[in-house]
Order: C-alpha cells, then sequence, then structure tokens
C-alpha cells in the first residue's frame, strides 16, 4: 500500500501558506515517488486563485475541504490539525506545511506503534507555563514535536485527538492556540505511549537541532517567514509567489544535495549535511580571534 501523507492548510490569497505547502509537495514528490497526499483545508482556502493553489493541484491525490466557522486563519489551522485523525482515514503521515523533504519517506510511514514523533528541542513559551500552571495540568517529561506525526487508525489514537481537541478549546478560550499543548497533555492522560522516531525524520533546524545527520526532513518553521531566506523553502516559496513557477533547478539541487541552507557558515550546518571536517573548520572560524583568522 502507498505511504499516504497529510498536510493541513489554511491560506489566504494574501499569505505564503499554499506556496510553502506546494514547494513541500512537491520535494516529497521527489524524494518519495509512490506516496500519496491529501491537503485538509477548508472551502475558503480550496477555492484561492493563487500560484500555491495551481500547484497544489497539480501534485496533491486528494484535497479534503471543510466548512468552518468564521474564525481568525490561526484558529482554524488549529482545529483542523487537531481533528485530522476524524476527518481521514487509514494510517497516515502528518507533515507540516514548512518542511522540505530531502530523502525518500517510505519506512517513516512504517513506523511501529500507533503514535510516532520526534523529541521537540525547545521548552514551553511564557503563556504555555503560565496557562499550565493556571488549569493545574500536567505536561509529560518528554515532549514531542508536532510538524512531523506517524498516526495510526486505531481506537486510542483517535480518542487521544478527542481529548486533544477538548482541551484545544479550553485553552483557546484562555488566548492560547498552540496545538502541541493539547496534544502533549491528552497523550499523558490517555496512557498513549509515543514511538520515539530519529530527529532524522523531523530536523528542527531554526531550533539549531543538529542531532541528525542527513536528516531525512528538515523543520524550517515558518515564524517571520517572509523577512527570511536561508532556505530553500524561503527562496522557492516566495519565486513562486512572486513568478508563478516553481524554480525546479532550485529544488532539485537541493534533493540532490540534501542542503537546505542558501549560506552555509555554521558548524551545525556541516555536521547535518555530513560534512565533519568542513564542520570543525567552521567550528575554528568561530573561535579564533579575527586576526588570527586572516
Amino acid at each position: 500500500m502507498a505511504p499516504h501523507f497529510v498536510y493541513v492548510l489554511i491560506a489566504s490569497a494574501d499569505d505564503l501558506f499554499a506556496e510553502m505547502a506546494a514547494v513541500s509537495i512537491a520535494t516529497l514528490r521527489e524524494t518519495t515517488p509512490g506516496a500519496r497526499i491529501t491537503v485538509l483545508s477548508d472551502e475558503t482556502t480550496r477555492g484561492q486563485r493563487t500560484p500555491g493553489a495551481a500547484l497544489l493541484n497539480s501534485l496533491v491525490d486528494d484535497w479534503v475541504c471543510e466548512r468552518l466557522e468564521a474564525s481568525s486563519p490561526m484558529e482554524r489551522s488549529r482545529r483542523l490539525k487537531l481533528t485530522c485523525r476524524h476527518r481521514i482515514e487509514g494510517d497516515f503521515i502528518y507533515l507540516d506545511c514548512d518542511t522540505l523533504i530531502a530523502r525518500d519517506l517510505t519506512a517513516l510511514a512504517q513506523h511501529r506503534g500507533d503514535f510516532a514523533a520526534v523529541q521537540d528541542l525547545g521548552q514551553p513559551l511564557p503563556e504555555i507555563r503560565e496557562l499550565v500552571a493556571r488549569k493545574n495540568w500536567s505536561l509529560p517529561a518528554r515532549r514531542f514535536n508536532g510538524g512531523v506525526l506517524g498516526l495510526r487508525d486505531t481506537p486510542r489514537v483517535r480518542q487521544m485527538y478527542e481529548t486533544a481537541a477538548s482541551i484545544w478549546k479550553e485553552a483557546a478560550s484562555a488566548g492560547v492556540y498552540y496545538d502541541q499543548l493539547p496534544s502533549w497533555i491528552a497523550t499523558k492522560r490517555a496512557g498513549l505511549p509515543v514511538t520515539w522516531l530519529s530527529p532524522s525524520f523531523n530536523a528542527q533546524i531554526t531550533m539549531k537541532s543538529y542531532a541528525a545527520i542527513r536528516p531525512h526532513i528538515f523543520h524550517i518553521f515558518s515564524l517571520q517567514f517572509a523577512q527570511r531566506d536561508h532556505t530553500v523553502l524561503h527562496v522557492l516559496t516566495k519565486k513562486l509567489k512572486t513568478d508563478g513557477r516553481l524554480d525546479r533547478d532550485l529544488l532539485l539541487a537541493f534533493v540532490e544535495t540534501g542542503n537546505p541552507w542558501m549560506r552555509l557558515s555554521r558548524p551545525g550546518q556541516y555536521v547535518a549535511l555530513g560534512r565533519p571536517v568542513a564542520a570543525a573548520g567552521a567550528a575554528l572560524r568561530l573561535i579564533l580571534p579575527h586576526g588570527l583568522r586572516a
């Protein structure tokens, strides 16, 4: 059976999310040719006439469109993400739109366990910590990142998502809309074991997560995306938006090299690319005084 991948997309004509998703899916198509790809969105997003939406039409196998009540794009996106298990039948891999797929993900779809994820390297934000303390909620000691998830279609995974959606409504009423917090709490309450995946399947690069060598998935994150140009995802996304076409030369160069960065300078970048000698050289350049470098 072909591995199934699901993206959640809420976009408008003015933002870059449809183009970002299209770039991610284009890299998935190049690296995992047998993939079945579904986009889960709302009717507003599906009706957009943007370069990203046009490219998505040629890349995906299925669009699943839901009618959602009027709310902010962030709220609609979080709501879809936390109800995706009930809207899509069968096992699937969930992928965030701000990812670049560097290597074949067939092995990821064959993960063990009902719920698979990579450890999250960041610390909960202050507003999350404050809400957790106020609600007297309990977080697991080891938390997962929600950008890449392996989801089996089992009763206990569906039950966990029901619990997470309920917790999200409670958190949203307090102005905290993050999707990971409800998922963390729900897995702990349900006693749902997490199958911990290799960091290779979710290299969270803006967290300086260089634990993975030659990652399968680079997770770029979309914070201040329009102001940045340091990765292939940033450049390809903005080119698609402005030019109306995908720069396939740049995309294929990324697939061939596995290098998502437009500029290499940090030791961790070279480590991620499997270039230890270059990593050591970059580290020395950072350590040595400027005069000695010359």
